[in-house]
């Protein structure tokens, strides 16, 4: 409880223990990266469609006009 004098081990707000390894260090993690990049590395290197990169630029062009609008004073009607 509120009183109790137990150590606060494993609770949320403590630091990382000293010696443990980081993610690159884990050999899990490494598996798993590489099994990653063998499913996925030749699908992400693959050029984006015509059609996505038409409307990725129309909506940039669409912020920018609205962030131009946003600029100039706004007057009330």
């Amino acid at each position: 409880m509120a009183g109790d004098d137990k150590p606060r081990r494993g609770r949320a707000g403590e630091t990382a223990r000293p010696g443990v390894k980081t993610s690159d260090e884990r050999p899990f993690d490494l598996w798993l990266q590489k099994q990653l990049h063998a499913m996925y590395d030749e699908i992400a290197s693959e050029p984006l469609p015509t059609d996505l990169l038409k409307l990725i630029d129309r909506d940039a062009a669409d912020s920018a006009e609205s962030k131009d609008d946003d600029d100039e004073p706004r007057r009330k009607k």
